[in-house]
């Protein structure tokens, strides 16, 4: 009964959400599904405790994939409810907790062909680029490993300014994965930066789903490339933080007061050091009140 209720909230609330379809067209069959759970850490300083969870799709076929938040589409192609879905989403009670705000991310490899589009919202505008897709170069290493009953292997890859460690199941000979980590002999089951400010674990596996590979589009976009992308989201960051801060007086707090204290926890402070899964644009590794 209590399940029944969540799906429910659950569904009501990705209503609520809807976007207005401008653009949706199907690339290729899908020969796997997969549902992961990532989790970003929001405050450096705090990497224990301070991270949120969201859950996202990577929808793959022989050439092309999608990969975006799984709220965005919970409908197959003729409307049907992807419950199992929404059940995995739920049933995780933690992450549930920590459950990341509504944004809109979503990333297709090779559409077109040898590129990626790029889809983000922030700084309240829809942001659309294309990239060269340039695949992680990867270091096969010894360590093996059993996730989800798959025999794994490790491999380690300095991509996007990040080092990246992967482990991949030879068991699934789809050269697939969370995000732009792709290009090993498997699909990638999880996956972590080496300062575990971002991991992905595959929660659900679905061979032959038989859906496809969509590209969609759910509002107008700024078209932009993918470095003004990434520092106009961390001017947009920097700038809310600030806010954030100055917003304290309602409070009866003196922002000029307000500084990051890992010591004391209780004090009010800005998310520190946060940054994005690749790194290698041009920015300040400190937002600038924290000098």
């Amino acid at each position: 009964m209590r399940t029944t209720l969540f799906i429910i909230i659950c569904t009501l609330a990705m209503n609520l959400q809807a976007k207005i379809v401008i653009d949706e067209r199907k690339i290729e069959p899908a020969i796997i599904e997969v549902l992961y759970k990532r989790i970003k850490v929001m405050d450096t300083l705090l990497v224990d405790t301070d991270f949120k969870t969201d859950f996202l799709t990577l929808m793959a076929g022989k050439n092309s994939s999608a990969f975006y938040q799984a709220n965005l589409k919970t409908h197959d192609s003729i409307g049907n409810r992807n419950f199992e879905y929404e059940m995995a989403i739920w049933k995780d009670k933690e992450a549930r907790k920590r459950m990341a705000s509504y944004e809109v991310e979503a990333l297709f490899k090779n559409f077109p062909k040898g590129k990626i589009t790029n889809h983000t919202r922030h700084s309240l505008i829809s942001w659309i680029y294309e990239e060269e897709w340039e695949k992680p170069i990867w270091e096969i290493t010894d360590s093996t490993s059993t996730i989800g009953g798959y025999e794994c292997m490790l491999a380690v890859s300095d991509y996007r300014g990040r080092r990246w460690y992967a482990w991949f199941t030879p068991e699934i000979a789809i050269s697939e994965g969370p995000w732009k980590l792709c290009g090993l002999p498997g699909l990638i089951l999880e996956a972590r930066d080496e300062k575990n400010h971002y991991q992905y674990s595959a929660m659900t596996i679905k061979l032959n789903p038989n859906r496809d590979v969509e590209y969609f589009n759910y509002s107008d976009r700024w078209k932009t490339d993918r470095i003004t992308s990434l520092k106009a989201r961390r001017k947009y960051l920097q700038e809310n933080v600030k806010n954030m801060i100055l917003a304290a007086g309602t409070y009866g707090i003196d922002p000029k007061k307000i500084k990051p204290d890992k010591e004391d926890k209780s004090k009010p402070r800005p998310h520190r050091n946060y940054d994005f899964e690749e790194t290698d644009y041009p920015h300040e590794p400190k937002f600038a009140w924290e000098e």
